[in-house]
């Protein structure tokens, strides 16, 4: 539960930041320069942002696929050590009072 609020926190700072900031480039780029610089400038920000969202996803499916692979492993580790019918399942000693 934490962890999609956390992410689902971050995700909406990096969209609200991006937005802004995106925002906020536009307008002094529109102040401050020529018109044909301005749509070059405008047409390189696209491919900028474009590569980004792909670095985004890329880096989105890789933590999926990692973590999918995470758990297959996990999954194969435990069907091989634990114990498949244990006869005493003792609680462990608590360290701690």
């Amino acid at each position: 539960m934490t962890r999609t609020f956390w992410a689902g926190v971050g995700y909406t700072l990096g969209l609200g930041s991006s937005f802004w900031v995106q925002r906020r480039v536009r307008r002094t780029v529109e102040r401050y320069t020529p018109e044909q610089v301005r749509i070059d400038l405008a047409v390189r920000g696209r491919r900028v942002a474009d590569r980004a969202r792909d670095v985004v996803v890329d880096l989105r499916e890789a933590a999926q696929e990692g973590a999918a692979a995470m758990r297959r492993e996990e999954l194969h580790l435990r069907q091989e050590f634990v114990p498949q019918a244990a006869p005493h399942r003792h609680r462990p000693a608590r360290l701690h009072p």
